[in-house]
């Protein structure tokens, strides 16, 4: 909370920078950059300048777990990006949104840490970089995170990092039926989700990210936050509304001098200033935007950039290629009024739960809509079943999760809400939120034009392999198979069907075994979501395989430009992508200090 005649947040304006040089400069002001900036400027002998499109946006609500989430698209904070139409989809468009505040997404996203099993990141050695296996990254998964309060003194996880991560405390009378339907298909329940050493399969209580005084525990405040900000401020300059429009590159193309930029919140025509780089640059944009700053720098395809008039420095067909995304869509069924977060809209259980959080800092609005997700392996589903097998035909075990062969490609989020807009507030509904975690469709982003303040052209993977389909497909089924057994666990209330293909809403009739292929098709198709975690369009590989950074992040061909966030990742991780992005910026600021030395 912002108290009266408290020092505000140290931050410039573009005008304030005009001219100046720093030894680094972060273009981008999200998760990965917070991360940048505070390691860097550790050093108080350099000097740090972060250009964030966002500014601080610091305000009490955007603290609360529950409201500072991104489920509106109309947030204060939330700026969305819709696809472009995909006629395969009959034209539809997914709309992907992050936040224009300092932090990014951090700041609405839902706040849980999951970090993939230790064979995701395996694969991207087995992809060709070695030097990213997950033995190489699990030193900075500790680095960032403070297990203290949920896996004290446990080998594999953090106790001392800026990230502190907790359990929620069950809400729902609902959340033991659940456990009990798990064991029952033989998904296994407990362990700790973030442990290496825990199995690639199971029901888990989700690691979240809420701090002592029960606010959200974003980029900023993690490794931003104020007391920091101004401390540092002689050598850490966080500049907020600053939109980069290219970098400026020497005349050999190998080294990056500066970055053009402009006032992004200016009613005017704004003026474009510089600032000059004394030793490196980093792009922190995201993986929707740190494309669109290498294309209008005249790298990128030389297609694209010769389409919007833009020299080219640098021909790289991997810039804003292979767009990759986790997509999802929810089947789901009646619960208790009680046991579902539409609870909430009562306006006496709201104003009740809300002192709640402001007097004891718990309760509704302490806490985020998922406490469990389920991550599972297709190829461990029975298809005659739809039970999970924990051994597969060559008697091993589909628990191991430093297999490759075991990277869950299946993720379901449990919420209590019926994940669509067609509902009765007086009734109760819970979902299991299917998300394909390792999917083979590829999309692409593309300049809309050499303006900078316009947003690129986002042409989202879909649904488009059929690879693809026969995952969401199974997927579709365990989760029917799933709630049909929650059934039988004696919970008081009869669970009827709320949305789920080839059912009648409103009753128990219809089972996954009467399900066509065709009717899970048309579900998904009308259900389909972006769960918001683009990466990849700056493939981290070899430039010849479509690569654009190398195992150092640096731009292929650069001396000194180096991309830092969810785009460089070779592959999608089998978990929500925040903590993968995290430890890239751990791995990213160690990287520029060993250069340094």
């Amino acid at each position: 909370m912002v108290w009266p005649f408290s020092p505000t947040y140290p931050e410039k304006t573009v005008a304030d920078v005009d001219g100046k040089t720093f030894d680094y400069i972060v273009v981008g002001g999200g998760t990965a950059a917070c991360v940048l900036a505070a390691r860097l400027s550790e050093d108080p002998s350099v000097t740090v300048l972060v250009l964030s499109r966002g500014k601080i946006k610091d305000d009490w609500l955007s603290s609360i777990p529950l409201l500072s989430q991104g489920l509106q698209k109309d947030g204060p904070q939330v700026s969305v990006l819709y696809s472009e139409p995909d006629e395969r989809w009959d034209g539809a468009q997914v709309h992907t949104y992050t936040s224009r505040a300092l932090g990014g997404a951090s700041r609405i996203n839902g706040l849980m840490l999951t970090k993939g099993t230790p064979g995701s990141y395996d694969s991207w050695a087995a992809c060709g970089n070695d030097k990213w296996s997950f033995k190489e990254c699990e030193p900075y998964f500790r680095k960032m995170e403070n297990a203290s309060l949920t896996h004290r003194d446990a080998p594999g996880r953090g106790q001392h990092g800026p990230l502190l991560v907790r359990h929620q405390k069950s809400l729902f009378t609902v959340d033991d039926y659940l456990t009990k339907t798990a064991n029952d298909v033989g998904v296994p329940v407990g362990g700790d989700l973030n442990d290496p050493g825990g199995p690639a399969v199971g029901l888990f209580d989700v690691d979240i990210m809420i701090d002592e005084q029960a606010r959200r525990l974003s980029s900023q405040l993690a490794y931003l936050p104020k007391a920091i900000a101004i401390k540092r401020q002689g050598h850490l300059t966080i500049c907020g509304g600053a939109v980069a429009t290219r970098l400026e590159v020497n005349p050999d193309g190998s080294e990056v001098t500066g970055v053009y930029v402009v006032d992004g919140e200016s009613r005017r025509r704004p003026r474009r200033c510089f600032v000059k780089a004394r030793r490196e640059v980093i792009v922190c944009c995201g993986a929707l935007f740190s494309p669109q700053v290498l294309m209008l720098s005249g790298i990128g395809p030389k297609p694209q950039l010769a389409k919007h008039n833009i020299p080219v420095i640098r021909d790289m067909p991997g810039v804003g290629a292979n767009l990759k995304d986790h997509i999802s869509f929810g089947v789901a069924f009646e619960v208790l009024p009680s046991d579902s977060w539409i609870y909430l809209l009562r306006p006496l259980v709201a104003i009740w739960s809300f002192l709640v959080f402001v007097i004891f800092k718990t309760g509704y609005f302490a806490s985020i809509t998922t406490q469990y997700c389920i991550f599972i392996r297709s190829g461990a589903i029975d298809d005659e079943t739809m039970e999970v097998k924990h051994f597969d035909t060559q008697k091993n075990s589909t628990l191991d999760a430093h297999r490759q062969e075991n990277i869950p490609d299946i993720e379901y989020i449990l919420c209590g809400h019926s994940m669509d807009e067609d509902y009765d507030k007086q009734k109760g509904y819970y979902s299991l939120y299917a998300t394909l975690l390792q999917p083979f469709s590829s999309g692409h982003i593309e300049l809309a034009s050499d303006d900078p303040l316009t947003n690129p052209k986002m042409y989202h993977p879909f649904v488009t392999d059929d690879r693809d389909w026969a995952v969401a497909r199974k997927a579709t089924r365990f989760a029917m198979h799933f709630i049909e057994r929650f059934r039988t666990t004696g919970y008081p209330f009869e669970a009827v069907w709320h949305r789920a293909p080839g059912v009648r809403a409103g009753t128990t009739q219809g089972s996954w075994r009467d399900a066509t292929d065709t009717e899970i098709d048309k579900f998904v198709k009308e259900r389909i979501r972006s769960t918001l975690h683009a990466t990849s369009t700056c493939r981290m590989a070899k430039e010849e395989e479509g690569g654009v950074v190398g195992q150092d992040l640096k731009v292929h061909g650069f001396r000194n430009l180096r991309v830092a966030d969810a785009s460089v990742f070779p592959r999608l991780p089998s978990a929500h992508t925040v903590a993968a992005t995290y430890m890239v910026a751990e791995r990213c600021a160690d990287f520029v200090k060993s250069e340094r030395s």
